[in-house]
């Protein structure tokens, strides 16, 4: 369901309330408490340790489902190379991408 509001300052907000939607965990389904941190829904009322991120799909987004593969007509043969994006690791390495080479 969609809401909305007009703002304090003039002109209008949209706030997207997103009451009564499944939430799941790595474990399945979760009907506690959440809250919001960094952009991602977690469970608790307030953030820990026990933390846990939730999704609003059974599968979520807990784990990768296909690797990093080459588009049609390129191969890596096996071999990586830094991201050209520069992305980092959480351990603050350089994440490692496919080098994709025509075929």
């Amino acid at each position: 369901m969609k809401e909305v509001r007009p703002l304090e300052r003039g002109g209008n907000a949209k706030t997207i309330i997103m009451k009564g939607v499944k939430h799941y965990t790595e474990d399945g389904e979760y009907k506690g408490e959440t809250h919001k941190m960094d952009g991602e829904v977690h469970t608790g009322a307030k953030h820990s340790e026990t933390s846990k991120v939730v999704s609003h799909k059974p599968g979520g987004p807990f784990k990768m489902r296909t690797p990093f593969r080459c588009w049609k007509g390129y191969t890596a043969g096996g071999r990586t190379k830094p991201s050209p994006s520069g992305k980092k690791t959480p351990g603050g390495n350089t994440k490692m991408v496919p080098d994709c080479k025509p075929e």
